[in-house]
């Protein structure tokens, strides 16, 4: 446990420090999924429910022809797989050709698709909390890697598990991709991706204040134990995931007088999060955390 002398003082800093944050910022609103595009399908209406009065108004533009022939397949096909593509970014405003040839890519690998990568794919589609997320970000990863010219259609991304799957498609240089805030925390809609993201983005730096700043993190891509716990904190809370800071024992070795984590739930079991160090731990059950 932590000295109650220190924990009392952490404590009191890490509040001051929400506060402006809050004040500087605003907390973290908890998402809504996106208004799936296949709604702006016509040749799709007839086997769809009727959509919400919010999909009419924000879905006012017809999908072009193509588009959605392909959607209509894949909804034959899968109906859930179809409605979560129409989720993404990428199908949420005008669809471009680009769009069109990465939407019959995935036809022919769902089409082809062995029982094994149909259950992967599944998988896949589960992690976030669909009722919160803005889309499912690993489906979004499939789709950046079918938008390349150099697809091979021999190699499908449908076997991949989820950090074979960032490996290839997250690359952090594509600086368009991931140098907007509120797009990137978006995206991190789950804690496997929050963590998959911090540990190859952020740098540990020492400083001796209580400070945390999000944005100023991920701008810089370098801060200290407050500042990676708040910006998770941020993550998780849009993604719909209860999450809160938590002060522990000093880092062996380290020159501050406590450390700041990520305490989160999933399915009612509690974890922690611990990217805020040098050494960085990502996540472990909260039963099993140790700063040792």
């Amino acid at each position: 446990m932590v000295k109650n002398y220190w924990q009392a003082v952490s404590l009191i800093y890490l509040l001051a420090s929400c506060n402006v944050w809050v004040l500087a910022t605003g907390c973290a609103t908890t998402n809504a999924p996106n208004i799936s595009a296949i709604h702006k399908a016509p040749t799709l209406n007839h086997q769809l429910q009727s959509p919400t009065a919010d999909s009419k108004n924000q879905n006012r533009n017809e999908l072009p022809l193509p588009a959605q022939n392909l959607f209509l397949k894949i909804y034959k096909i899968d109906p859930a797989v179809a409605s979560e593509i129409g989720k993404l970014p990428e199908y949420q405003g005008q669809v471009a050709d680009l769009q069109i040839r990465s939407l019959g890519r995935f036809l022919d690998l769902l089409t082809t698709a062995s029982v094994d990568e149909k259950s992967n794919l599944r998988k896949l589609l589960e992690i976030g909390k669909p009722e919160y997320r803005r889309y499912c970000s690993p489906l979004q990863a499939i789709f950046w890697l079918l938008e390349k010219e150099e697809y091979n259609p021999k190699e499908s991304p449908l076997k991949y598990s989820l950090n074979t799957l960032l490996k290839y498609s997250w690359k952090f240089s594509e600086n368009e991709r991931w140098q907007d805030f509120e797009v990137v925390t978006d995206r991190l809609n789950a804690p496997e991706l929050i963590n998959y993201y911090e540990i190859r983005q952020f740098k540990y730096e020492f400083r001796s204040d209580s400070s945390g700043n999000p944005y100023t993190l991920f701008r810089t891509k370098t801060g200290h134990c407050v500042d990676v716990s708040e910006f998770t904190v941020y993550c998780l809370n849009k993604g719909g995931y209860t999450a809160s800071i938590r002060v522990v024992d000093p880092v062996p070795g380290g020159r501050g007088p406590y450390h700041v984590v990520t305490l989160f739930e999933v399915d009612g079991n509690s974890f922690i999060m611990d990217n805020g160090r040098p050494l960085k731990y990502g996540i472990v059950p909260f039963s099993k955390y140790s700063v040792d």
